[in-house]
């Protein structure tokens, strides 16, 4: 059971980091400056996304330590 929750965490952790870069990628102008409408939602966006690639990474290697006991057992 523990390889079932290991992949489901390790794929939430890559769609998780894919997503915040992807955002950020999107928010660009072709001086490669990203651009917000407001000095809020810049504060509110980056914290966000922060947050969220944060908790991606730990997902990742919580995903990666359960499919690796898998394996050593």
């Amino acid at each position: 059971m523990s390889i079932f929750f290991g992949i489901i965490f390790l794929c939430a952790g890559c769609y998780g980091v894919y997503w915040t870069g992807k955002r950020s990628f999107n928010r660009r102008n072709i001086a490669g400056i990203e651009e917000f409408a407001s000095y809020g939602k810049a504060l509110g966006t980056r914290a966000i996304e922060k947050v969220v690639r944060i908790v991606s990474w730990l997902a990742i290697a919580l995903g990666g330590m359960a499919t690796l006991a898998f394996f050593v057992r």
